[in-house]
């Protein structure tokens, strides 16, 4: 979720505003920054200035949008990717101020004047921020590499780059992602000669597995579907969307009977079929977790297909990736992975040596690793002093650090945090996520009383339960509960302290914990008679 302030007395620069994706199934849609800090200075924000189309560099513009009413930057292809996001969050025209930037071109954005640099990266039009600012030129990398022959044809302008060390650069924020790459493995033509090699040698359909906004990935694999006969059916909706918007803006020019729609596909014959899919990581709904399953609408694979995954496994998916991998096999489904085959992918972004390529031709005076874990910020920290930059800092999020052009102090957190949208778009608290922490963990108990005019009970109490092992659905584990409900009840007195509601539950979850072993989310609901 990059999303960072540059501030001076006369304003404010926000320089890209992303999102991220849960780890777990709590029911959250999207995470998005707090943005707090930034609502609160409002009228001295000049606008965002975005660095390339990444959804952790895009995605939290609809909240932050929804907030404050400023004027974005950036690139045609984000720009356009940020364009349908809006519309999809009810955002009118006239409430869009999309101003489109060009690399080695200079933008006055309020008291800052900025000049995008392009980079080469996985995704088109990336680029690196040249920003004049009151204590002197500061370079934000974005994300970045130095492949020397992207699909696109823009390398990374190490002229430019190297023109603005010699200028002077007071401070450089850089990607740290791969700081533990020694060396970038490969490049985007090495996986596309790989993969033209796997779909050439492919017998029945093939299919490969892709993160979607890899458009200097799909710049080849269209002219590989050309050379080897294949026509292209693309699975799921993040794919479609970035072939159209690459497509409008000229990014993609694959013609127009190069294309089959999924409802299509199964009119082609096998080996002539090139599937493009989303669900490198399996998720649950993706096209190709579907297919592994044998539950897709519209596509299926046979032994002897070909699956091809030009990715990688993001930390903490591991197991669903190999899960996932596992019923293809099962399926007789021919895999291809970085595990089998290594050249099937390589990373958008800079390795290590790309790092110290960076900081060689910046030469700043001062140096903030941005983008990666703080491991990785104390490693790309020191590379930059091994460099010989004079003063360097790691700071993690919601640190402010002031920079002078010569030296770099960190000062007190200010609030900053993630903030958790559910389906649907409505904003979960924290409480609210506990409790969906805590049913997921431990179950959940339904007590119904039935409470007369006299406050006796005017029927048994009713209890059933959810997630309880040993409990669900065992007639004679509910009879035990209710009868211990039923006890608690009778027992209860006045003046012990706790509502009846408050002793019941009490009672409830200590008989659970006897009967489960775990002490449950209770619920206790009272329907007093008197209230019907």
């Amino acid at each position: 979720m990059n999303c960072l302030a540059l501030e001076q007395d006369d304003g404010i620069l926000i320089v890209d505003c992303g999102s991220a994706f849960p780890n777990d199934d709590l029911g959250i849609d999207v995470y998005h920054p707090d943005f707090s800090w930034l609502v609160e200075r409002a009228p001295r924000i000049a606008g965002v200035f975005l660095t390339h189309g990444h959804e952790d560099h895009i995605g939290g513009l609809p909240y932050l949008l929804a907030d404050l009413d400023i004027p974005v930057w950036g690139p045609p292809h984000a720009l356009e990717l940020v364009r349908r996001r809006l519309f999809e969050h009810d955002f009118g025209p006239s409430e869009i101020d999309l101003r489109t930037a060009h690399a080695g071109q200079r933008y006055e954005v309020g008291p800052f004047e900025v000049e995008p640099v392009r980079v080469a990266h996985s995704i088109v039009e990336a680029s690196a921020l040249c920003i004049e600012t009151a204590a002197g030129r500061v370079l934000h990398t974005g994300d970045f590499n130095f492949d020397p022959n992207p699909p696109d044809g823009e390398p990374t302008d190490e002229g430019r780059l190297s023109e603005i060390g010699d200028a002077g650069v007071a401070l450089l924020l850089s990607d740290s992602t791969n700081i533990d790459v020694l060396e970038r493995p490969g490049s985007e033509q090495a996986v596309a000669d790989t993969l033209e090699h796997l779909v050439q040698n492919a017998s029945g359909r093939c299919l490969v597995a892709l993160f979607a906004s890899n458009v200097q990935r799909l710049i080849k694999i269209g002219q590989i579907a050309r050379r080897v006969g294949r026509k292209v059916c693309l699975l799921g909706r993040s794919l479609e969307t970035q072939v159209n918007v690459a497509t409008r803006i000229g990014r993609l020019d694959w013609p127009s009977d190069l294309l089959v729609s999924p409802d299509q596909a199964a009119g082609v014959p096998r080996d002539r079929l090139l599937v493009l899919a989303g669900g490198t990581q399996a998720e649950r709904n993706s096209a190709l977790r579907r297919i592994s399953l044998g539950q897709h609408p519209l596509l299926t694979l046979e032994a002897g297909d070909t699956v091809i995954l030009s990715s990688r496994a993001i930390p903490g998916n591991e197991r669903s990736v190999i899960a996932m991998i596992n019923d293809l096999l099962r399926a007789g489904v021919h895999v291809h992975s970085r595990i089998t085959d290594p050249g099937v992918h390589t990373s958008g972004h800079a390795g290590r040596g790309e790092q110290r390529r960076m900081l060689e031709l910046v030469r700043p005076r001062c140096f903030l690793p941005v983008h990666g874990t703080l491991h990785h910020l104390l490693r790309h920290a020191a590379l930059g002093r091994e460099l010989g930059v004079e003063s360097t800092l790691v700071v993690e999020n919601g640190t402010p650090v002031i920079c002078d052009g010569h030296h770099l102090l960190a000062e007190t957190e200010v609030a900053h945090g993630k903030v958790a949208i559910a389906y649907g778009g409505e904003r979960l608290d924290a409480a609210t996520l506990q409790a969906r922490t805590d049913l997921a963990r431990y179950g959940i108990a339904i007590v119904v009383l039935v409470v007369d005019d006299d406050g006796q009970l005017a029927a048994r109490p009713k209890v059933t339960t959810r997630g309880i092992p040993t409990v669900d659905g065992q007639a004679h584990a509910l009879r035990a509960l209710a009868l211990e409900v039923e006890r608690a009840f009778t027992a209860f007195r006045e003046g012990r302290g706790l509502s009846l509601d408050e002793f019941v539950r009490r009672a409830t979850r200590r008989k659970v914990e006897d009967l489960a072993g775990i002490r449950p989310v209770v619920s206790v609901e009272m329907i007093r008679l008197e209230d019907v």
